[in-house]
């Protein structure tokens, strides 16, 4: 249960300690189930990586599906909420109480994504000042709130995230999104305000999605892995194809919108229009290679005829007579088929 003087703390601060929601033994059956899913021991095709290069965050490489070689310095594993064993905590009964405050009781909530942030020891990806929204992450709104749960220690030793308290009042910086610029560093995280988020194993932070954040790299001999869940109102789109998102819990009217229903009228005609079109250029194409075939045979009795020059002169002309007649009629029949 959240009280209302810890929701007043989230509204000055943007974020909230929520305390131990996970016992030991969940917390190591989560942890070796991403790291059998990064191993390659457990295969589930609707789960997504990306390895843990190190260091700089604009080098990381994309996602995939499955790793060529099974590994423990993965970055993230995306799409839990598609996973049997991490369904439980995604609908943990805090986060379901948490969503309906900030959200209303009556909306149902979709997940924009649900993964494991990981840090592996002596390694990890430094993670510049950002915030988690704007047109970056291609939706018509922005989510409000992520849930954060340590699986390992997160302290300043291993790569805790760094935050700047009460910053996701300014809003979006750039409605962009995502990494701010330095002159809003300079501006809005100057080191007396940096507040590190240690969390113990087990634990969770809730956090606006518009707080001003960061992480580091991790030169410890311990990994800094946890669960991470942005939540949305279920009526949230992706502004690209007009979908929505698995709904984790609540009811939803399983309806388009009137908007999407035309898109896809207009969709289904442009798709009909292009099959016809395409079919029409490939009976051109068709008429055009015999119109060629054609030209090639004219062309090389008029060769023939060239050739048969000198011969007898009778014949000759005899000859050169029927060839105009015939060349006459392959051009006319030529001429036909071009209309």
């Amino acid at each position: 249960m959240i009280s209302m003087d810890q929701w007043n703390d989230f509204a000055r601060d943007g974020y909230l300690h929520l305390g131990k929601v996970l016992e030991e033994e969940e917390v190591e059956a989560l942890k070796a189930r991403a790291d059998a899913l990064a191993l390659g021991t457990v295969v589930n095709p609707q789960v997504v990586m990306q390895l843990d290069t190190g260091g700089d965050y604009d080098s990381l490489p994309g996602a995939v599906s499955q790793f060529e070689t099974g590994t423990r310095f993965y970055r993230k594993i995306q799409g839990l909420e598609h996973d049997d064993v991490f369904v439980k905590l995604v609908k943990h009964p805090l986060f379901v109480e948490a969503c309906a405050m900030q959200y209303g009781h009556h909306a149902a909530i979709s997940v924009f994504r649900a993964m494991i942030m990981n840090k592996p020891a002596g390694q990890g990806t430094y993670l510049p000042w950002h915030q988690d929204g704007g047109d970056v992450w291609g939706l018509d709104r922005d989510p409000l709130l992520t849930f954060w749960v340590a699986l390992d220690p997160a302290t300043k030793q291993n790569g805790c995230m760094d935050a700047i308290p009460g910053s996701h009042r300014l809003g979006l910086l750039s409605l962009f999104g995502s990494t701010i610029s330095e002159e809003n560093v300079a501006r809005h995280c100057p080191p007396s305000r940096i507040t590190p988020l240690e969390v113990p194993a087990g634990h969770a932070l809730m956090i606006s999605n518009w707080l001003i954040h960061r992480s580091g790299i991790n030169p410890s001999s311990i990994p800094r892995r946890a669960f991470t869940m942005s939540c949305m109102d279920s009526r949230t789109r992706n502004v690209h194809t007009g979908e929505q998102f698995p709904v984790i819990w609540g009811d939803t009217v399983d309806r388009p919108a009137p908007f999407v229903g035309q898109l896809s009228v207009q969709n289904t005609a442009l798709k009909e229009s292009l099959a016809s079109v395409t079919e029409y250029a490939k009976s051109l194409e068709a008429e055009c290679q015999k119109l060629r075939e054609q030209y090639a045979a004219v062309e090389q009795y008029a060769k023939s005829l060239e050739a048969s020059r000198g011969a007898d002169a009778g014949r000759g002309a005899r000859a050169g007579r029927s060839g105009v007649g015939r060349i006459a009629d392959l051009m006319r029949n030529v001429a036909g088929r071009g209309r």
